[in-house]
């Protein structure tokens, strides 16, 4: 019944507005349903063949909400209820963000795609953990994902989370924020890690950008396969150049992004046999679900296909892994 509704009353609807208005009122809908109410309506019932472990820490299914959808905890809790597995809240900064001037998000309806030049818009990090405490999701089931201008921001904001969730995401990938270009090399890394590792053992995933020399993916990981409970997330979106965003830049998410995603999964799983791997980036059905997991990916995190195909994707995608 919901999906039905999506396809052919709300996406309509929606797709009237600016993407980022209809982000909005998406957010709200499920900020102010309440949860018990939601899931006795539209509760998914997981399958325990389909459950998995990231970390020694079990989740009822490989397909979670990618960072970017939910950045301020609104929507997280009924999301899970919808049938996610796991949910990525942020990305997240430590002090309000306003992130870049708009127009900063754009549709692509033919090829069912998303442009985006956001740059961490973020309420802060005190505003989203008042909502934790008053709205609590299932710890095992949440990923945080942060970020920050310098190293130790990234490690105090890590440590204000820490306690709210299995694993922290560090995102030092997207292409819409300047600042992050200096932490993708491996020195930067392994630097960022041992920090972290002197504070916390808090498993957590690093998020790559999406590079076109797949070889580099092999000399940036090294510092993370040799650590403990950490992973990455491969890969935030596509560096693309669109003057209709007001800053002339941003990044692409969709459909045409799946090979690409492939592509990486295969390089880094050949390398690093044992690392703990989430595919992101244009993941759209059962079909490319299995081939991620075949190539030896461990979960998968979807975003914008669920703009565009509504939640009838999320079961979908469950279903197909009975």
């Amino acid at each position: 019944m919901l999906n039905f509704a999506y396809k052919y009353f709300l996406r309509k609807l929606l797709f009237l507005f600016n993407p980022e208005i209809a982000h909005m009122l998406i957010e709200n809908l499920l900020y102010f349903f309440p949860n018990n109410l939601f899931k006795l309506l539209f509760g998914y019932k997981f399958n325990p063949n389909t459950a998995i472990k990231l970390f020694n820490n079990e989740i009822p299914s490989p397909i979670g909400l990618a960072a970017g959808l939910d950045k301020n905890y609104k929507s997280t809790p009924n999301y899970l209820n919808l049938g996610f597995g796991f949910s990525v809240v942020g990305t997240v900064m430590i002090d309000p963000r306003e992130g870049n001037p708009k127009p900063r998000v754009l549709r692509d309806k033919s090829n069912k795609e998303l442009l985006n030049s956001l740059s961490f818009p973020s309420d802060g990090s005190k505003a989203i953990i008042k909502r934790l405490d008053n709205n609590p999701s299932p710890k095992d089931r949440l990923i945080i994902s942060i970020s920050g201008k310098s190293e130790e921001e990234i490690i105090q904001n890590l440590l204000l989370f820490q306690n709210y969730c299995f694993a922290i995401e560090i995102n030092i990938s997207s292409p819409n924020t300047s600042d992050l270009k200096k932490f993708v090399n491996k020195e930067s890394i392994n630097s960022i890690i041992s920090k972290v590792r002197n504070v916390t053992e808090i498993p957590i995933f690093i998020k790559l950008p999406r590079i076109s020399d797949l070889k580099y993916y092999q000399e940036i990981i090294e510092p993370i396969e040799k650590n403990k409970n950490i992973g990455v997330v491969l890969s935030n979106t596509l560096p693309v150049e669109d003057k209709r965003l007001k800053v002339g830049k941003g990044g692409r998410s969709g459909y045409s992004l799946f090979k690409s995603t492939l592509e990486i999964l295969k390089v880094v799983r050949k390398s690093y046999p044992d690392i703990t791997i989430i595919c992101s980036g244009g993941i759209s059905s059962p079909e490319q679900v299995k081939k991620l997991i075949d190539e030896g990916a461990n979960a998968i995190q979807i975003y914008t296909s669920l703009v565009y195909e509504g939640p009838g994707l999320i079961k979908d995608l469950n279903n197909s892994l009975k």
